[in-house]
């Protein structure tokens, strides 16, 4: 039976009636009614005078009364009524103003939760408006059911993808494979968060799914909503009230994590142009360090772990060091960014490995200006930073000055107190996870008794919370102002009197400062740096100071160590970048029209007579270059969406296919000009896979893939000796020599590894047998990798066998002049074992510094 819509408002109005008529009731009776029980029944219960200690003594000696137990429970019961009476004219004032029920999660204690109650009852029937449930959460959008009829669309799934050409699927690219949008990622996270994969897995993390993985995806035209659904009306929404965003969690790499754990402060990372070109230069750095510990023969293919932040500032740089080509999108590019400017990080786009999380901040009127000015202010007065963005500004300052370079001395030491790097970054950060340029002391006072010696390091830098106390604050302004000459920085979390005082804004902007010297920041925008992205960025720079790892297997032993059995490995990292893969083999065409050179600096040349060779490269752009190089290094051939991840990694285009279309145009274009029209395709599309034409264009990079292949393929060991000479024969040094593109590191290194692993597989064959063979193979993979310490060991111990000892001298000191090129010396070890080689037969003692080794 159908009640009518006219009966349902009478009834509520009715029941909201009762209730306000009833909660009317129990008020006035415990507002007015208690105290006129307590005046009329119990009387004024404390005494008329005030008592003496003999009387206190007297009454609580003496046996309790009816009397004195009443008066006790007036008392109580008076207090419980003031009590109350706050209480309600608290909740008058809180529920007048939305006129919604009291949500009672939030109310604290019974007697304010009575009160809720009653005054909302009330006031709701009084001012006419309907009683609600409790207010929706800050973030949370109701959700309004459909009727029960509708029906229930099949849900759509998609399985992850297996890597192709060392590209790992995620969900950044499922969202725009199957939903057009990529930055639609976490509506495919919400449905399969904690959903079981196969095998039992539960999906924990965004960013570690695996090839297989079976996921849910949301309805990309959701269905309109019933009639009855859409006559309901919806709760009234808080205007004021923050929508949750979702934030890659730097820690773990994860693209979904709340912005609230994320602690990624307000959502994006906005530091200058210097400090992301430090860190990329450091991440080259380091990874030239980590590569140079590879043992040849070990088959490791691990990279350089680093945390996403390192990886964004990287492409940041990248970006803005190269223009952009134009033509090569629908949508006009930004131009490289001047040095002044900023780099932004914008954590909410996506998943962390989305193109979209890296964008250069082109909008602010003064950075690198200001933040010379702030860093000068520091260091001759001290600058403090109050308001909700001082502390990531702080943190941005900290690390712009941590990764500064200077001619004149080392980089700047840091003097920090434990509880204010705590709380500058969060949690407590051990000392094993700082650069070496950080020390923490314990107390502020430790830290200026530091400052205060004679050995204070020039560029001392001191981050601390101003001290309150006159004394404290003029022992600091002293120091300030006698080592002046010593570039002495004050970085301050408060407020600073003595010197400089900015406000910095939630979103960074410093909107007052003390007048006079601090002037210049008025209206700025402060670099900031959430927590997580510093302790990141700290963490990384303990890692790019840290010093080289010893490799070798036995100082003493006269065996060489790139003949040792390889060790036993564990299974490659999850998202470790996979060597490119080398598909059908490609005849050498020794007629075909061009010759593709992509060893050493990637060449293009046109044969138009069989002994004539014309160099083209002038007439390919850098992007249309690096095209052709990555076609180069996966002969099969590869996807459109691979090639997009790899050349377009930090801003992907909206029309992938147009921008494809448009760099084969200028290709074709590029070569009929300069061949006359002599030249056909040079690549081929199908069907979205692209390939370079192996009848048109000679590679030298296939004949050295087609040797792998051989290698992992050969069942003879005669097989096997014929691929490792091949491989040495056809690697032809560093692999597209020129070019910055981050997608090259992974390929150039494992392009490195098979020719260092073939090195060794051909030396642990013919060291016993033709020990000069073996010595001119080292040589050989010396040039492969210059700062491989382990292979200057291997060449003094032959130079050794052979007899050659005044050679010794000579490999050391080319080892130290080429790991001087990455920050390093040779090991004291290295320095021992020539020491004893050479002076074995010879007693003349090697040159240099040296130490007796350990078993002398």
């Amino acid at each position: 039976m159908n009640t009518p819509v006219g009966g349902i408002g009478i009834a509520r109005l009715l029941g909201r009636a009762v209730r306000g008529l009833l909660a009317a009731v129990l008020l006035a009776a415990l507002v007015a009614g208690l105290p006129w029980a307590l005046i009329h029944g119990v009387g004024w219960p404390l005494p008329d005078h005030l008592p003496s200690l003999d009387e206190i003594g007297s009454v609580l000696m003496a046996p309790m009364t009816s009397k004195f137990l009443l008066d006790a429970i007036a008392c109580l019961a008076w207090l419980l009524w003031l009590m109350f009476v706050l209480d309600v004219a608290s909740c008058t004032l809180d529920i007048a103003r939305g006129a919604r029920w009291p949500d009672l999660r939030i109310q604290s204690g019974p007697v304010r939760r009575v009160a809720a109650v009653l005054v909302g009852a009330l006031l709701i029937a009084v001012l006419g408006r309907t009683a609600t449930a409790a207010p929706t959460p800050a973030g949370h959008t109701p959700v309004v059911a459909a009727a029960a009829h509708q029906p229930v669309p099949e849900p759509v799934t998609e399985r992850v993808r297996a890597p192709e050409a060392g590209v790992h699927d995620s969900l950044w690219r499922i969202a725009q494979r199957c939903l057009g949008d990529g930055n639609r990622w976490p509506e495919i996270w919400s449905l399969n968060q904690g959903s079981t994969q196969p095998g039992g897995r539960l999906l924990a993390n965004p960013n570690l799914i695996h090839p297989g993985d079976l996921l849910r995806l949301p309805q990309s035209n959701p269905p309109a909503p019933s009639e009855s659904a859409a006559s309901t009306p919806a709760p009234p929404t808080p205007l004021a009230s923050p929508v949750p965003r979702t934030t890659p969690n730097v820690d773990s790499g994860s693209p979904g994590k709340p912005a609230d754990d994320a602690t990624w402060g307000s959502g994006e990372i906005f530091v200058s142009l210097g400090l992301a070109a430090a860190v990329s230069a450091l991440l080259v750095l380091a990874r030239r360090r980590h590569n140079a510990r590879y043992r040849p023969g070990s088959g490791r293919r691990d990279q350089l772990p680093v945390a996403p932040v390192v990886y964004q500032l990287r492409l940041a740089h990248l970006r803005a060091q190269q223009a952009e080509d134009t033509e090569l999108d629908t949508e006009p590019a930004e131009p490289a960014a001047p040095t002044d400017r900023g780099v932004r990080v914008v954590s909410g786009a996506g998943p962390v490995d989305s193109p979209s999380v890296v964008d250069i901040g082109l909008d602010v009127p003064l950075q690198g200006e200001g933040t010379q000015v702030a860093l000068d202010l520091a260091r001759v007065h001290g600058l403090g930073l109050v308001g909700s963005g001082a502390y990531a500004a702080a943190r941005a300052l900290l690390l712009t000055l941590l990764t500064a370079r200077r001619d004149d001395g080392p980089a700047p030491a840091v003097l920090v107190p434990a509880a204010d790097l705590n709380r500058l970054l969060g949690v407590p950060v051990p000392p094993a996870d700082l650069p070496d340029t950080v020390t923490v002391v314990s107390d502020l006072d430790t830290a200026l008794a530091a400052l205060e010696s004679d050995n204070t390091p020039r560029g001392c830098t001191l981050v601390a919370t101003p001290p309150t106390e006159p004394g404290r604050q003029e022992r600091l302004q002293r120091l300030l102002d006698d080592h002046a000459q010593h570039r002495l920085t004050a970085l301050l979390l408060g407020q600073w009197r003595p010197g400089v005082t900015a406000y910095v804004t939630a979103v960074g902007v410093i909107s007052a400062t003390d007048p006079g010297l601090g002037e210049p920041l008025r209206g700025t925008r402060a670099f900031t740096l959430p927590e997580t992205a510093t302790r990141d960025l700290l963490t990384f720079l303990r890692t790019a100071q840290a010093p080289p790892e010893d490799s070798s297997l036995n100082h003493d032993s006269d065996h060489l160590e790139i003949t040792a059995e390889p060790p036993a490995q564990p299974p490659p990292e999850e998202g470790a970048p996979e060597p490119p893969p080398a598909a059908a083999a490609h005849p050498e065409n020794v007629t075909a029209a061009l010759m593709l050179t992509v060893f050493g600096i990637p060449t293009l040349r046109w044969r138009p007579e069989p002994t004539h060779l014309q160099d083209l490269s002038a007439e390919l752009s850098s992007r249309l270059t690096e095209l052709l190089v990555f076609l180069a290094v996966h002969p099969g051939g590869a996807s459109r969406e691979a090639i997009i991840d790899a050349l377009w990694s930090h801003r992907p285009p909206r029309n992938p296919a147009s921008v494809l279309r448009t760099i084969l145009s200028r290709i074709r274009r590029a070569l009929d000009t300069a061949t006359h029209g002599a030249v056909g395709e040079l690549v081929l599309a199908e069907h979205g896979h692209y390939r370079l034409d192996p009848a048109i264009v000679q590679v030298d990079y296939w004949a050295f893939a087609d040797a792998v292949t051989r290698r992992r393929t050969a069942t003879t060991p005669e097989q096997r000796i014929h691929a490792y000479e091949a491989i040495v024969a056809h690697y032809g040094g560093f692999l597209a020599e020129g070019l910055t593109a981050e997608w090259l590191a992974a390929a150039r290194e494992a392009t490195r590894r098979n020719a260092l692993d073939a090195v060794a597989a051909l030396a642990r064959a013919r060291v016993d047998t033709d020990p000069d063979y073996t010595l001119d193979l080292l040589e050989t993979a010396r040039a492969f990798d210059p700062h491989n310490e382990l292979l200057y060991r291997d060449i003094m111990r032959l130079q050794h066998k052979l007899g050659r000892h005044d050679a010794i001298s000579r490999t050391l000191t080319l080892l130290r002049i080429r790991l001087a090129e990455i920050d390093n010396e040779p090991t004291p070890d290295t320095i021992d074992l020539a020491q004893r080689l050479r002076a074995r037969h010879t007693g003349i003692p090697l040159d240099g510094p040296s130490r007796a080794p350990a078993n002398e």
